[in-house]
């Protein structure tokens, strides 16, 4: 699909309604949304609107606003076996994992949004470790741009079939991309990869368990 990008602005009148700038009908059936200059009470007005319902994915970033309608059975499917392959390693490592699965990053006034999945490792803290994006489709808000802002150290984009490993720069004011993860040392980034494409998941863990166990 195609990420449509709407000229023009939210209306800014005290009147504005947020639950009228989204048909809850046509979910499904539209593509991702980024709408530009919006602001951060706009973007909270908007979040706070939708609710419960968590068909919609809604992120903000300095001024832009994307809506992800409801995702796919492969982007579930992806999002989950990357991170059960996570935790596979976790255990068979004996590394301390925390999961932060979907919960909102918020940065007031420049960004806010969910991960697909996200791990603290070591001992529980708010800020995730690694945070693993599914991109099925293009276009959209930089990803890469998005976490920077919360200063995440690594980020997992799994984007046409293949694993994307980008961490944050030691200044912290960019994202590089690396062949070896540093939140995970010693994790075959190529063996994740090839496993996250099994179908099944009880596959999928066990074929990355024995290669685990050889690593």
């Amino acid at each position: 699909m195609k990420t449509m990008v709407l000229a023009a602005s939210f209306p800014v009148s005290g009147h504005f309604d947020p639950a009228e700038a989204i048909d809850p009908d046509a979910f499904g059936a539209q593509p991702p949304l980024v709408l530009p200059d919006c602001t951060w009470e706009q973007y909270l007005a908007i979040d706070a609107a939708l609710g419960d319902r968590r068909g919609v994915r809604v992120r903000f970033l300095q001024g832009y606003l994307e809506l992800m309608f409801p995702t796919s059975l492969e982007h579930e499917r992806r999002k989950t076996h990357l991170g059960c392959l996570v935790e596979t390693w976790c255990l068979e490592r004996d590394i301390e994992f925390f999961i932060n699965g979907e919960t909102t990053l918020k940065r007031e006034c420049e960004a806010a949004g969910a991960p697909d999945e996200s791990y603290v490792f070591g001992g529980a803290k708010e800020r995730p470790d690694l945070v693993i994006e599914v991109a099925l489709t293009s276009g959209g808000l930089s990803k890469r741009a998005f976490y920077r802002r919360f200063a995440i150290p690594e980020l997992w984009i799994w984007r046409n079939d293949a694993l994307e490993v980008h961490q944050l720069s030691p200044e912290g004011n960019d994202c590089t991309t690396a062949t070896e993860s540093a939140v995970l040392p010693g994790i075959p980034l190529a063996d994740v990869a090839e496993c996250a494409k099994i179908e099944s998941a009880s596959q999928a863990i066990r074929e990355f368990q024995r290669r685990a166990r050889n690593a």
